[in-house]
């Protein structure tokens, strides 16, 4: 691996405040984009690392607070799904370094490993800038007494055309690969046992951080099959569980 850069210092507080009026985050946060896309965040649950998912569907800024974004969403785990609605508040920002030419180089070895090409369309928007932005979040569970709370990380970029997108440059500094990253605890209840979790959005990017071999392959990469009994095993699978109560209803007016 090569080495990078240093980690910059944090910009000044204005310099937070003056990124979140230029440019909207909450978009990004949430995992339905475009009204159709919906992406799932991943991550690891207790001692185990069992899969976790969680999906944001409403991301909103604050209109008191500029740098709260609340949050409507769902969770599953071992196919128990909860409603969760909270926060995620932004408290610093600083720039990712661009990759050195040990670091570009070791980027393109990966991708010719993998049988990679990454083509530019014309005409489309490109990066101009890295960012990481840091905070807190705190998402409730609305029918019980978990909790979510802990620390977010999200690697980011701007574009020519005034836009974001999530993208970590590298694995060992900001998000560390996961693009956007929320590290924390779920607590049962004020004095309730606490269990530590990692939340994603590129899973793949990030495990090798949390469990050893989670990639396995040289070209055609798959997930290690000795993790199917943590739940990775239907990671492939497009289930849209988060619609569930949905269709229950919509099945429910059908019978009467």
């Amino acid at each position: 691996m090569p080495v990078p850069p240093p980690t910059p210092a944090a910009l000044p507080d204005s310099a937070l405040t003056r990124f979140l009026q230029r440019y909207a985050v909450a978009p990004l946060l949430q995992s339905v984009r475009n009204s159709q896309e919906v992406t799932p965040y991943n991550g690891f649950f207790g001692s185990d690392r069992h899969r976790i998912e969680v999906v944001l569907l409403r991301v909103r800024p604050d209109a008191a607070q500029p740098r709260r974004l609340l949050v409507t969403g769902k969770s599953r785990f071992k196919g128990e799904i909860k409603d969760l609605q909270g926060f995620i508040e932004l408290t610093a920002l600083q720039r990712q370094p661009a990759l050195n030419k040990a670091e570009q180089a070791y980027e393109k070895h990966l991708e010719s490993m993998r049988m990679v090409t990454v083509v530019r369309l014309p005409g489309a928007a490109k990066a101009v800038g890295h960012y990481t932005l840091t905070g807190h979040f705190d998402w409730q569970e609305v029918a019980g007494t978990g909790r979510f709370a802990g620390r977010a990380v999200l690697d980011i970029a701007t574009t020519d055309r005034q836009g974001l997108w999530s993208g970590s440059l590298r694995k060992t500094a900001g998000a560390r690969g996961a693009d956007l990253l929320f590290d924390g605890q779920w607590t049962n209840g004020p004095s309730g046992p606490a269990k530590p979790f990692i939340l994603v959005e590129n899973v793949t990017g990030f495990a090798e951080h949390v469990l050893e071999d989670f990639e396995v392959g040289e070209r055609d990469i798959v997930i290690n099959p000795k993790y199917a009994r943590l739940g990775w095993d239907s990671y492939w699978e497009n289930d849209e569980w988060w619609a569930e109560p949905m269709k229950s209803t919509a099945r429910a007016n059908i019978t009467e």
